[in-house]
């Protein structure tokens, strides 16, 4: 399921921490039809929440199991309901979207991102630019917001 940053995205984002160095890297997916780095997104369901989404989408995406691999947080980091014009929008849309962090946990989760190529932990300071390695663009819609919204600490 692809699940990019679409106008009128209801959803929910996922701001996992890398395992030891905390705030100061953040897991992305390269997706090669984009040709971006991207945050793991879900699109909410009629009956779900905006956490049960994104816990849904982790567990698919990442493989990983609900309620032993990894921790999403209780509250939302952030609430957005409202209309923005986000990078390719040409005019404004509607957006209701929830931040979330999550921490992987256990050595089974670190060894099975550890063996996914398409995952890369970026530093802050990538994110918050725009470019990962080798100059690759972080998608600029999810950079938007992380900015817009001060997301992640440049001081981190």
């Amino acid at each position: 399921m692809d699940t990019a940053i679409t106008p009128q995205f209801i959803g929910s984002i996922a701001l996992m921490r890398h395992p030891e160095e905390g705030e100061k890297r953040w897991m992305t997916l390269w997706n090669p039809k984009r040709n971006q780095f991207e945050m793991v997104t879900a699109l909410r369901l009629e009956n779900d929440t905006y956490r049960e989404c994104l816990d849904r989408e982790l567990a698919w995406k990442l493989e990983l199991h609900r309620g032993k691999e990894y921790l999403i947080s209780s509250m939302a980091r952030l609430h957005i309901e409202q209309e923005l014009t986000l990078p390719g929008d040409k005019i404004p849309a509607f957006y209701a979207i929830e931040f979330y962090v999550v921490d992987p946990y256990g050595k089974p989760s670190f060894a099975k991102l550890d063996k996914r190529e398409d995952l890369h932990w970026l530093t802050t300071h990538e994110i918050l630019a725009g470019f990962g390695p080798e100059d690759r663009a972080v998608d600029p819609r999810l950079v938007y917001l992380i900015n817009k919204f001060e997301l992640i600490s440049p001081y981190s």
